[in-house]
């Protein structure tokens, strides 16, 4: 299994709970990087059920990172809260565990829109950073502008995990969520940090394109300290701490506080332009009003796709998150409705598999809701398949090998344009 590119930590939107993560990067993301039509898409993946033990070192999901890598993605993993070194506990509802997933899906999607800009484009939007004070020990770096390709990314779970993706908002309400970001909320920071990562990928990735000279001999990639093949032999970055000013920070609690607080958003220059003026030690900012810009908002748009392994049914999943809503998409007997979480997975490509030998559902169960999902879904977008002697874990002879090989059929299939 690969070494990690970087382990750091987020806040959730929830509660501002300190979340343990992960970001993988495959072999040749230089290589991606440095071309001028380089694209490169991202997965998030979640966990079982913390506390039956499950953790971002599940051996399932560490096999389906491995397996996306392979396919050329970028992948993200966590720790839900409760799991692992992530502050909080396991909740009662679920709900906070599926803002833990919103928190980390926002950072992908923004990594991705970082690492995926064109500045070569004809079409430039340029995004003033609400954080450039901490981004401007070098050129280009006070700035960054995009095209409007679309981010692709893949929002996977296996067991509980997906129960949790399946609550999941769509992509847009996500990015608008972001999009409106106050700084120094978690939605702020988590935004800071995906840009912070991708600048040091992207200077990584120039190291590999345009190498110096030292002391009359070239600088091989493997030379410098950020290379990504030097960390892997040695250790991933770990990256602690956080983005924003201290000063600027603001916790959940102070939330209610923010409607007699100007909005300084984020990510929308349409509305702001931030202005650092720096006074000795001190740094003073600014925010004035621009005029509305011709062009559209500068939001990244997401192509999304989903993976579930394993999913558990209810009234299975009644003894994880009793009160909470049900989850359309893993309600045996009842309708999905159109806008709903669940019907997410009916309208966006999704593949769903698991074992004959399920522990936790029966096959019979299992056979019927894949079925239902996949006769309501738009365009055949859900497609399922059960394989003959895995149980739910997938620690029988082959299966682990077997559930990486139907992964990596599906994932080759998908249409680059979504």
């Amino acid at each position: 299994m690969a070494e990690a590119a970087y382990t750091f930590t987020l806040p959730s939107v929830a509660d501002d709970t300190t979340l343990e993560c992960r970001v993988y990067h495959p072999r040749d993301v230089s290589t991606i990087l440095n071309r001028s039509s380089g694209h490169i898409a991202g997965a998030v993946f979640a966990h079982p059920y913390a506390p039956l033990g499950g953790s971002y070192d599940d051996p399932v999901v560490l096999s389906v990172t491995e397996t996306m890598l392979e396919q050329g993605y970028i992948v993200g993993t966590f720790n839900f809260r409760g799991a692992g070194g992530s502050q909080g506990s396991t909740t009662w509802t679920g709900r906070a565990e599926t803002e833990d997933f919103i928190s980390v899906a926002g950072f992908m999607i923004y990594y991705l829109q970082h690492l995926n800009a064109d500045r070569k484009s004809d079409e430039l939007a340029t995004i003033p950073s609400a954080g450039d004070q901490l981004l401007d020990d070098g050129p280009g770096l006070t700035a960054q502008t995009f095209t409007n390709a679309p981010v692709s990314l893949l929002l996977g779970g296996y067991s509980y995990g997906s129960l949790v993706l399946s609550r999941l908002p769509s992509p847009q309400t996500t990015v608008e969520r972001f999009q409106e970001a106050v700084i120094g909320t978690a939605a702020a920071e988590i935004i800071l940090r995906a840009r912070t990562l991708a600048k040091q990928t992207l200077q990584t990735a120039q190291a590999f394109q345009s190498p110096v000279v030292s002391r009359g001999r070239t600088l091989n990639p493997d030379d410098t300290a950020s290379s990504p093949t030097k960390r892997s032999k040695a250790s991933p970055v770990m990256i602690g701490g956080e983005e924003t000013d201290p000063s600027e920070r603001r916790r959940s609690h102070d939330s209610r506080r923010s409607a007699d607080i100007v909005r300084k958003s984020v990510e929308m220059p349409q509305r702001i332009k931030a202005r650092i003026r720096r006074h000795s030690d001190k740094v003073k900012r600014e925010v004035a009003p621009e005029k509305q810009s011709q062009g559209e908002s500068v939001a990244p748009a997401v192509r999304v796709c989903y993976l579930m392994i394993s999913p558990v049914l209810l009234p299975f999943t009644n003894m994880l998150c009793p009160p909470g809503p049900a989850t359309p998409a893993l309600v045996y007997s009842r309708r999905v409705g159109e806008g709903s979480a669940g019907s997410l997975l009916q309208q966006r490509p999704t593949l769903a598999l698991f074992g004959s030998s399920d522990a936790f559902t029966s096959s019979r169960r299992l056979r019927a809701w894949a079925d239902k999902q996949a006769h309501a879904s738009a365009f055949a977008n859900f497609t399922w398949e059960q394989l003959d002697g895995a149980g739910h874990f997938w620690r029988e002879e082959g299966m682990m090998q077997a559930l990486q090989a139907r992964i990596t059929s599906w994932v080759s299939r998908l249409s680059p344009s979504g």
